[in-house]
């Protein structure tokens, strides 16, 4: 009888998978709370589904087990997104937490971009 033996999963790869988690699970949390009565508000929610539809293609692009260049491409297109939303809150009218958490969106999509180029 062959034993097989697991390895540990790299650390960065276990990072990187959280960071999707976490940053799907804070754009979702938000889309579900933003009452989108005010223009910022609206704003946000259209920026943050664009977020959220990039990092479906992000999935499915390592689920489908495509190239690392695709791979990084669509991190970065993540990335972008998270950039271009929360430039679009600068100078708004937003409430603090909601600037907070496209911040954290922001940094989580920096984080995401830089680990793939790492990576690659």
């Amino acid at each position: 009888m062959s034993e097989t033996t697991e390895r540990p999963a790299d650390p960065r790869l276990v990072a990187v998978a959280k960071t999707i988690k976490d940053m799907d699970d804070l754009a979702r949390l938000m889309l579900t709370g933003l009452t989108r009565t005010k223009p910022w508000q609206r704003q946000l929610a259209v920026r943050l589904a664009e977020v959220d539809r990039l990092l479906q293609v992000l999935r499915l692009t390592i689920a489908m087990e495509k190239a690392d260049a695709e791979i990084a491409v669509a991190a970065l297109g993540v990335a972008s997104a998270c950039r271009r939303t929360a430039a679009s809150l600068a100078g708004s009218r937003a409430d603090f937490p909601a600037l907070q958490a496209v911040a954290l969106i922001s940094d989580l999509g920096e984080k995401l971009r830089a680990a793939f180029n790492e990576l690659a």
